[in-house]
């Protein structure tokens, strides 16, 4: 006698599993292009109303960051407990690291 199990409950974990290893793949470069941003400002004097469109574009990409990271973090408890919630929850950090992608390539260099 063999028991069967429901589908849905033995495979929660592939979701969030896939979405973490390409966005923990990705989030280096993110990393990486926010460090190259933040040099392209360098022209920009540090006092306040110098550059101010790209140094709130750099506040919103640090935000994406952070945002990426308490998402790769919490989708997995979303995708356990909560089944129609669960393809939602592991787009949700790639959302959030691809928008910090955009934002950094919007940044113009300095004057």
């Amino acid at each position: 006698m063999t028991k069967t199990v429901a589908r849905s409950r033995v495979e929660w974990w592939r979701a969030p599993m896939v979405s973490t290893l390409v966005t923990g793949l990705c989030l280096p470069i993110l990393l990486f292009l926010r460090g190259l941003a933040e040099m392209a400002l360098d022209p920009c004097p540090s006092e306040p109303g110098s550059c101010p469109a790209t140094r709130h574009g750099l506040a919103f990409a640090d935000g994406c960051l952070t945002a990426t990271l308490v998402l790769l973090v919490v989708q997995w408890p979303v995708a356990f407990l909560l089944r129609p919630a669960r393809v939602w929850a592991a787009l949700a950090p790639g959302t959030a690291l691809f928008l910090g992608v955009v934002t950094v390539f919007g940044v113009q260099p300095g004057q």
